[in-house]
Protein backbone atom coordinates (compact mmCIF):
# COMPACT_ATOMS: atom_id res chain seq x y z
CA UNK A 1 0.00 0.00 0.00
CA UNK A 2 2.71 2.42 0.98
CA UNK A 3 3.61 5.15 -1.47
CA UNK A 4 7.24 6.03 -0.90
CA UNK A 5 7.94 9.70 -0.32
CA UNK A 6 10.82 9.49 -2.77
CA UNK A 7 8.37 8.54 -5.53
CA UNK A 8 6.55 11.87 -5.27
CA UNK A 9 7.99 14.91 -7.04
CA UNK A 10 7.21 18.14 -5.20
CA UNK A 11 7.87 21.61 -6.49
CA UNK A 12 6.84 25.07 -5.33
CA UNK A 13 6.60 27.78 -7.99
CA UNK A 14 7.91 31.30 -7.23
CA UNK A 15 4.27 32.47 -6.88
CA UNK A 16 3.66 29.90 -4.13
CA UNK A 17 1.69 27.25 -6.04
CA UNK A 18 2.65 23.76 -4.88
CA UNK A 19 2.63 20.84 -7.29
CA UNK A 20 2.97 17.14 -6.49
CA UNK A 21 3.43 14.49 -9.17
CA UNK A 22 3.34 10.73 -8.76
CA UNK A 23 3.81 8.39 -11.73
CA UNK A 24 1.70 5.26 -12.08
CA UNK A 25 3.19 3.70 -15.22
CA UNK A 26 0.81 1.63 -17.28
CA UNK A 27 -2.36 3.13 -15.83
CA UNK A 28 -3.15 4.72 -19.20
CA UNK A 29 -4.65 7.90 -17.80
CA UNK A 30 -3.90 10.84 -15.56
CA UNK A 31 -5.90 12.34 -12.71
CA UNK A 32 -5.50 15.83 -11.32
CA UNK A 33 -6.77 17.13 -8.00
CA UNK A 34 -6.29 20.75 -7.04
CA UNK A 35 -7.19 22.22 -3.66
CA UNK A 36 -7.58 25.97 -3.39
CA UNK A 37 -7.92 27.19 0.20
CA UNK A 38 -10.76 29.50 -0.78
CA UNK A 39 -13.83 27.85 0.67
CA UNK A 40 -16.87 29.13 2.51
CA UNK A 41 -14.82 29.87 5.61
CA UNK A 42 -14.06 33.17 3.85
CA UNK A 43 -17.76 33.97 3.29
CA UNK A 44 -17.93 35.95 6.55
CA UNK A 45 -21.35 37.68 6.53
CA UNK A 46 -22.25 36.54 3.00
CA UNK A 47 -22.90 32.78 3.19
CA UNK A 48 -22.90 31.35 -0.31
CA UNK A 49 -20.33 33.71 -1.84
CA UNK A 50 -17.56 31.11 -2.10
CA UNK A 51 -20.00 28.51 -3.41
CA UNK A 52 -21.31 30.78 -6.16
CA UNK A 53 -17.81 31.94 -7.09
CA UNK A 54 -16.42 28.41 -7.26
CA UNK A 55 -19.37 27.03 -9.19
CA UNK A 56 -19.19 29.87 -11.74
CA UNK A 57 -15.48 29.31 -12.46
CA UNK A 58 -16.25 26.80 -15.21
CA UNK A 59 -18.94 29.01 -16.77
CA UNK A 60 -16.66 30.97 -19.04
CA UNK A 61 -13.12 32.36 -19.10
CA UNK A 62 -11.63 35.43 -20.78
CA UNK A 63 -10.78 33.18 -23.74
CA UNK A 64 -13.70 30.74 -23.96
CA UNK A 65 -17.39 30.64 -23.27
CA UNK A 66 -18.82 27.95 -21.02
CA UNK A 67 -19.94 26.03 -24.11
CA UNK A 68 -16.52 26.28 -25.75
CA UNK A 69 -14.87 25.03 -22.58
CA UNK A 70 -17.28 22.09 -22.42
CA UNK A 71 -16.73 21.31 -26.12
CA UNK A 72 -12.95 21.39 -25.66
CA UNK A 73 -13.14 18.91 -22.79
CA UNK A 74 -15.56 16.69 -24.71
CA UNK A 75 -13.16 16.64 -27.64
CA UNK A 76 -10.43 15.37 -25.33
CA UNK A 77 -12.70 12.88 -23.62
CA UNK A 78 -11.61 14.63 -20.42
CA UNK A 79 -13.38 15.95 -17.34
CA UNK A 80 -12.84 19.12 -15.33
CA UNK A 81 -15.03 19.75 -12.30
CA UNK A 82 -14.95 22.49 -9.68
CA UNK A 83 -16.47 21.67 -6.29
CA UNK A 84 -16.69 24.46 -3.70
CA UNK A 85 -16.56 23.35 -0.07
CA UNK A 86 -16.38 24.87 3.37
CA UNK A 87 -12.60 25.03 3.62
CA UNK A 88 -11.35 24.45 0.07
CA UNK A 89 -12.54 24.68 -3.49
CA UNK A 90 -11.54 21.57 -5.40
CA UNK A 91 -10.72 21.43 -9.09
CA UNK A 92 -10.38 17.91 -10.39
CA UNK A 93 -10.47 15.90 -13.55
CA UNK A 94 -8.93 13.23 -15.68
CA UNK A 95 -7.45 13.02 -19.17
CA UNK A 96 -5.27 10.91 -21.36
CA UNK A 97 -1.57 11.33 -20.59
CA UNK A 98 -0.87 12.98 -23.96
CA UNK A 99 -3.56 15.59 -23.23
CA UNK A 100 -2.22 16.63 -19.83
CA UNK A 101 -0.72 19.86 -21.18
CA UNK A 102 -4.02 20.88 -22.78
CA UNK A 103 -5.96 19.96 -19.62
CA UNK A 104 -3.64 22.07 -17.48
CA UNK A 105 -4.02 24.98 -19.90
CA UNK A 106 -7.81 24.81 -19.53
CA UNK A 107 -7.51 24.50 -15.74
CA UNK A 108 -5.21 27.53 -15.72
CA UNK A 109 -7.83 29.54 -17.60
CA UNK A 110 -10.52 28.48 -15.16
CA UNK A 111 -8.48 29.37 -12.09
CA UNK A 112 -6.63 32.43 -13.39
CA UNK A 113 -8.98 34.02 -15.94
CA UNK A 114 -12.64 33.42 -15.10
CA UNK A 115 -14.93 35.88 -16.87
CA UNK A 116 -17.99 35.59 -14.64
CA UNK A 117 -20.30 36.68 -17.48
CA UNK A 118 -23.56 38.14 -16.17
CA UNK A 119 -25.83 35.66 -17.95
CA UNK A 120 -23.90 32.63 -16.70
CA UNK A 121 -23.68 34.01 -13.16
CA UNK A 122 -27.44 34.54 -13.21
CA UNK A 123 -27.95 30.96 -14.36
CA UNK A 124 -25.73 29.48 -11.64
CA UNK A 125 -27.19 31.79 -9.01
CA UNK A 126 -30.68 30.65 -9.92
CA UNK A 127 -29.67 27.01 -9.53
CA UNK A 128 -28.10 27.60 -6.13
CA UNK A 129 -31.03 29.68 -4.89
CA UNK A 130 -33.39 26.89 -5.91
CA UNK A 131 -31.23 24.34 -4.12
CA UNK A 132 -31.15 26.46 -0.95
CA UNK A 133 -34.93 26.87 -1.10
CA UNK A 134 -35.50 23.14 -1.53
CA UNK A 135 -33.03 22.35 1.26
CA UNK A 136 -34.85 24.70 3.62
CA UNK A 137 -37.92 22.47 3.33
CA UNK A 138 -36.00 19.24 3.81
CA UNK A 139 -35.91 17.94 7.38
CA UNK A 140 -32.38 16.58 7.02
CA UNK A 141 -30.96 19.90 5.86
CA UNK A 142 -33.09 21.89 8.28
CA UNK A 143 -31.79 19.87 11.24
CA UNK A 144 -28.18 20.42 10.15
CA UNK A 145 -28.73 24.13 9.68
CA UNK A 146 -30.27 24.42 13.14
CA UNK A 147 -27.48 22.38 14.74
CA UNK A 148 -24.79 24.57 13.21
CA UNK A 149 -26.51 27.71 14.47
CA UNK A 150 -26.81 26.29 17.99
CA UNK A 151 -23.37 24.67 18.33
CA UNK A 152 -21.18 27.40 16.82
CA UNK A 153 -21.05 31.16 17.48
CA UNK A 154 -22.54 33.38 14.74
CA UNK A 155 -19.23 34.39 13.15
CA UNK A 156 -17.83 30.86 13.06
CA UNK A 157 -17.52 29.34 9.53
CA UNK A 158 -19.27 26.17 10.72
CA UNK A 159 -22.30 28.15 11.90
CA UNK A 160 -23.58 28.25 8.32
CA UNK A 161 -24.02 25.32 5.93
CA UNK A 162 -21.74 25.64 2.89
CA UNK A 163 -24.70 25.77 0.49
CA UNK A 164 -25.29 29.36 1.51
CA UNK A 165 -28.19 31.61 2.37
CA UNK A 166 -30.95 32.09 -0.18
CA UNK A 167 -31.28 35.87 0.33
CA UNK A 168 -27.51 36.39 0.20
CA UNK A 169 -27.14 34.31 -2.94
CA UNK A 170 -29.95 36.20 -4.67
CA UNK A 171 -28.17 39.51 -4.08
CA UNK A 172 -24.72 38.50 -5.37
CA UNK A 173 -23.51 39.68 -8.77
CA UNK A 174 -20.45 39.27 -11.02
CA UNK A 175 -18.51 42.04 -9.29
CA UNK A 176 -18.86 40.25 -5.94
CA UNK A 177 -17.48 37.08 -7.50
CA UNK A 178 -14.60 38.90 -9.15
CA UNK A 179 -13.65 40.51 -5.84
CA UNK A 180 -13.75 37.17 -3.99
CA UNK A 181 -11.74 35.49 -6.73
CA UNK A 182 -9.11 38.23 -6.78
CA UNK A 183 -8.67 38.08 -3.02
CA UNK A 184 -8.84 34.35 -2.32
CA UNK A 185 -8.25 32.25 -5.47
CA UNK A 186 -4.48 32.66 -5.59
CA UNK A 187 -1.50 30.44 -6.41
CA UNK A 188 -0.13 30.55 -2.88
CA UNK A 189 -3.44 29.07 -1.69
CA UNK A 190 -3.31 26.29 -4.29
CA UNK A 191 -1.96 22.75 -4.43
CA UNK A 192 -2.10 20.73 -7.66
CA UNK A 193 -1.57 16.97 -7.58
CA UNK A 194 -1.02 14.93 -10.73
CA UNK A 195 -1.08 11.14 -10.63
CA UNK A 196 -0.94 8.95 -13.68
CA UNK A 197 0.91 7.51 -16.60
CA UNK A 198 3.24 10.48 -16.96
CA UNK A 199 6.88 11.38 -16.55
CA UNK A 200 6.98 13.32 -13.25
CA UNK A 201 9.59 15.84 -14.37
CA UNK A 202 7.70 16.55 -17.61
CA UNK A 203 4.43 16.96 -15.72
CA UNK A 204 6.08 19.35 -13.26
CA UNK A 205 7.43 21.37 -16.20
CA UNK A 206 3.93 21.56 -17.68
CA UNK A 207 2.57 22.93 -14.41
CA UNK A 208 5.32 25.54 -14.31
CA UNK A 209 4.63 26.54 -17.92
CA UNK A 210 0.91 27.00 -17.33
CA UNK A 211 0.86 28.57 -13.86
CA UNK A 212 4.07 30.59 -13.35
CA UNK A 213 2.42 33.74 -14.76
CA UNK A 214 -0.32 33.63 -12.09
CA UNK A 215 0.38 36.62 -9.82
CA UNK A 216 0.90 35.72 -6.18
CA UNK A 217 -1.68 36.93 -3.71
CA UNK A 218 -1.34 38.03 -0.11
CA UNK A 219 0.12 35.40 2.24
CA UNK A 220 -2.60 32.86 3.03
CA UNK A 221 -3.86 32.70 6.59
CA UNK A 222 -6.92 31.28 8.29
CA UNK A 223 -9.52 33.93 9.07
CA UNK A 224 -10.12 34.79 12.73
CA UNK A 225 -12.41 32.16 14.22
CA UNK A 226 -14.33 32.65 17.48
CA UNK A 227 -14.07 29.99 20.18
CA UNK A 228 -16.89 27.47 20.34
CA UNK A 229 -17.81 27.01 23.99
CA UNK A 230 -19.70 23.82 24.92
CA UNK A 231 -23.06 24.29 26.63
CA UNK A 232 -23.27 23.83 30.39
CA UNK A 233 -26.18 21.43 29.93
CA UNK A 234 -27.89 19.72 27.00
CA UNK A 235 -29.07 22.31 24.51
CA UNK A 236 -32.11 21.31 22.46
CA UNK A 237 -34.20 23.06 19.85
CA UNK A 238 -36.75 21.89 17.30
CA UNK A 239 -38.01 23.34 14.05
CA UNK A 240 -41.35 22.29 12.60
CA UNK A 241 -41.79 21.63 8.89
CA UNK A 242 -45.46 21.18 7.98
CA UNK A 243 -46.40 18.35 5.66
CA UNK A 244 -43.44 16.12 6.45
CA UNK A 245 -43.65 12.57 7.75
CA UNK A 246 -40.07 11.96 8.90
CA UNK A 247 -38.09 13.61 11.66
CA UNK A 248 -34.34 14.18 11.38
CA UNK A 249 -32.10 14.77 14.35
CA UNK A 250 -28.53 15.96 14.74
CA UNK A 251 -26.98 15.34 18.16
CA UNK A 252 -23.41 16.39 18.65
CA UNK A 253 -20.64 18.60 19.84
CA UNK A 254 -17.62 20.45 18.46
CA UNK A 255 -15.01 17.90 17.37
CA UNK A 256 -11.34 18.32 16.66
CA UNK A 257 -9.19 19.51 13.79
CA UNK A 258 -7.30 17.27 11.39
CA UNK A 259 -3.93 18.30 12.82
CA UNK A 260 -4.81 18.20 16.53
CA UNK A 261 -3.02 15.63 18.71
CA UNK A 262 -6.31 13.94 19.58
CA UNK A 263 -7.39 13.51 15.96
CA UNK A 264 -6.55 9.82 15.53
CA UNK A 265 -8.22 8.48 18.70
CA UNK A 266 -11.23 10.72 18.02
CA UNK A 267 -11.42 9.41 14.46
CA UNK A 268 -11.27 5.85 15.83
CA UNK A 269 -13.98 6.57 18.41
CA UNK A 270 -16.20 7.99 15.68
CA UNK A 271 -15.57 4.96 13.48
CA UNK A 272 -16.68 2.63 16.26
CA UNK A 273 -19.68 4.73 17.21
CA UNK A 274 -21.23 5.28 13.82
CA UNK A 275 -19.26 4.12 10.79
CA UNK A 276 -17.83 0.63 11.01
CA UNK A 277 -19.87 -2.27 9.61
CA UNK A 278 -23.59 -1.49 9.92
CA UNK A 279 -22.80 2.13 10.83
CA UNK A 280 -21.08 1.24 14.08
CA UNK A 281 -22.65 0.72 17.49
CA UNK A 282 -25.26 3.41 16.86
CA UNK A 283 -26.39 2.07 13.50
CA UNK A 284 -26.46 -1.46 14.84
CA UNK A 285 -28.55 -0.57 17.88
CA UNK A 286 -30.80 2.27 16.69
CA UNK A 287 -31.48 1.07 13.16
CA UNK A 288 -30.77 -2.63 12.96
CA UNK A 289 -31.79 -3.96 16.39
CA UNK A 290 -34.49 -1.52 17.50
CA UNK A 291 -35.68 -0.54 14.01
CA UNK A 292 -36.25 3.07 15.00
CA UNK A 293 -34.35 4.87 12.25
CA UNK A 294 -34.23 4.97 8.48
CA UNK A 295 -30.56 5.81 8.86
CA UNK A 296 -28.27 6.45 11.82
CA UNK A 297 -24.58 7.19 11.79
CA UNK A 298 -21.92 9.44 13.29
CA UNK A 299 -19.56 11.75 11.46
CA UNK A 300 -16.44 13.69 12.44
CA UNK A 301 -15.81 16.80 10.33
CA UNK A 302 -12.13 17.39 11.07
CA UNK A 303 -10.40 19.83 8.76
CA UNK A 304 -8.30 22.95 9.06
CA UNK A 305 -10.83 23.87 11.72
CA UNK A 306 -12.51 21.73 14.35
CA UNK A 307 -15.91 21.03 12.85
CA UNK A 308 -18.94 19.16 14.11
CA UNK A 309 -18.79 15.71 15.65
CA UNK A 310 -22.35 14.61 15.32
CA UNK A 311 -24.76 11.71 15.22
CA UNK A 312 -27.46 11.98 12.58
CA UNK A 313 -30.61 9.95 12.26
CA UNK A 314 -33.86 9.97 10.34
CA UNK A 315 -36.67 8.54 12.42
CA UNK A 316 -40.40 8.16 12.75
CA UNK A 317 -41.45 11.18 14.87
CA UNK A 318 -43.05 8.81 17.36
CA UNK A 319 -39.62 7.29 18.04
CA UNK A 320 -37.68 10.53 18.54
CA UNK A 321 -37.19 10.38 22.29
CA UNK A 322 -36.32 6.68 22.30
CA UNK A 323 -33.82 7.23 19.47
CA UNK A 324 -32.09 10.06 21.35
CA UNK A 325 -31.94 7.89 24.47
CA UNK A 326 -30.46 4.96 22.55
CA UNK A 327 -27.83 7.18 20.88
CA UNK A 328 -26.73 8.64 24.21
CA UNK A 329 -26.60 5.14 25.68
CA UNK A 330 -24.16 3.99 23.00
CA UNK A 331 -21.92 7.05 23.40
CA UNK A 332 -21.88 6.57 27.17
CA UNK A 333 -21.07 2.90 26.77
CA UNK A 334 -18.02 3.55 24.62
CA UNK A 335 -16.82 6.29 26.97
CA UNK A 336 -17.29 4.06 30.01
CA UNK A 337 -16.20 0.61 28.82
CA UNK A 338 -14.10 1.40 25.76
CA UNK A 339 -13.89 -0.78 22.68
CA UNK A 340 -13.46 -4.51 22.91
CA UNK A 341 -10.22 -6.03 21.65
CA UNK A 342 -12.07 -7.39 18.63
CA UNK A 343 -13.61 -4.01 17.82
CA UNK A 344 -10.24 -2.32 18.03
CA UNK A 345 -8.64 -4.94 15.77
CA UNK A 346 -11.47 -4.65 13.25
CA UNK A 347 -11.24 -0.86 13.22
CA UNK A 348 -7.49 -0.89 12.71
CA UNK A 349 -7.79 -3.40 9.87
CA UNK A 350 -10.56 -1.34 8.27
CA UNK A 351 -8.57 1.89 8.40
CA UNK A 352 -5.47 0.38 6.83
CA UNK A 353 -7.42 -1.66 4.29
CA UNK A 354 -9.76 1.11 3.20
CA UNK A 355 -6.84 3.44 2.55
CA UNK A 356 -5.17 0.75 0.45
CA UNK A 357 -8.33 0.44 -1.65
CA UNK A 358 -8.52 4.22 -2.01
CA UNK A 359 -4.94 4.37 -3.29
CA UNK A 360 -5.60 1.86 -6.04
CA UNK A 361 -6.94 4.54 -8.40
CA UNK A 362 -5.14 7.59 -9.76
CA UNK A 363 -7.99 9.77 -8.52
CA UNK A 364 -7.88 8.31 -5.02
CA UNK A 365 -4.13 8.65 -4.74
CA UNK A 366 -4.24 12.23 -6.04
CA UNK A 367 -6.90 13.15 -3.49
CA UNK A 368 -4.88 11.54 -0.67
CA UNK A 369 -1.69 13.39 -1.65
CA UNK A 370 -3.61 16.67 -1.89
CA UNK A 371 -4.93 16.24 1.65
CA UNK A 372 -1.46 15.31 2.90
CA UNK A 373 -0.13 18.59 1.51
CA UNK A 374 -3.13 20.58 2.78
CA UNK A 375 -2.64 19.39 6.36
CA UNK A 376 1.16 19.35 6.27
CA UNK A 377 1.36 15.64 7.12
CA UNK A 378 4.61 15.01 5.23
CA UNK A 379 5.24 13.03 2.06
CA UNK A 380 6.17 9.96 4.11
CA UNK A 381 2.72 9.94 5.70
CA UNK A 382 1.42 6.98 3.71
CA UNK A 383 4.45 4.94 4.80
CA UNK A 384 3.85 5.87 8.44
CA UNK A 385 0.08 5.41 8.40
CA UNK A 386 -0.12 1.72 9.42
CA UNK A 387 2.07 2.41 12.45
CA UNK A 388 -0.04 5.46 13.36
CA UNK A 389 -3.20 3.35 13.29
CA UNK A 390 -1.56 0.52 15.24
CA UNK A 391 -0.57 3.03 17.90
CA UNK A 392 -4.15 4.15 18.69
CA UNK A 393 -4.73 2.61 22.10
CA UNK A 394 -7.93 1.58 23.83
CA UNK A 395 -7.35 4.18 26.56
CA UNK A 396 -6.92 6.95 23.97
CA UNK A 397 -10.21 5.95 22.32
CA UNK A 398 -11.96 6.03 25.70
CA UNK A 399 -10.56 9.46 26.40
CA UNK A 400 -11.71 10.68 22.98
CA UNK A 401 -15.21 9.25 23.45
CA UNK A 402 -15.49 11.16 26.72
CA UNK A 403 -15.09 14.39 24.75
CA UNK A 404 -18.52 13.66 23.23
CA UNK A 405 -20.38 14.80 26.35
CA UNK A 406 -23.69 13.06 27.02
CA UNK A 407 -24.59 15.73 29.58
CA UNK A 408 -23.65 18.80 27.51
CA UNK A 409 -24.52 18.11 23.89
CA UNK A 410 -26.43 20.04 21.27
CA UNK A 411 -29.56 18.47 19.79
CA UNK A 412 -31.33 19.88 16.74
CA UNK A 413 -34.53 18.33 15.43
CA UNK A 414 -36.54 19.05 12.30
CA UNK A 415 -39.88 17.32 12.38
CA UNK A 416 -43.49 17.56 11.22
CA UNK A 417 -46.16 19.01 13.43
CA UNK A 418 -46.96 16.69 16.32
CA UNK A 419 -50.02 16.57 18.51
Amino acid sequence: MAVAAAAVVRQVLPNGLTALVRATPGSGSVAVVGLVRAGALFDRDRPGLARLTGTALVHGTLRRSAQQLADELDGLGATLVVTPGLEVTTISGRALPDDLGTWLALAAEVLMEPAFPADEVAKVRGQLVTTARVNAMDTRHAAERLFRRLAFPPDHPHSQPPDGDEAVLAALGPDDLRAFHRRHVTPNATTLVIVGDVDPDRAADLVAARFTAWPAGDPWTLPPVPTSAPPAAPRRQEVTLPGKTQADLVLGTVGTSRTAPDYYPTMMANLLLGQLGMMGRIGQEVRERQGMAYYAFSDLRAGLLAGPWWVRAGVNPAHLERAVEAILHEISGLARDGPTADELADARAYLVGSLAVRLETNQGLAQALAEIELYGLGLDYLERYPAIVAGITRDAVVEAARRFPTDAYTLAIAAPERS
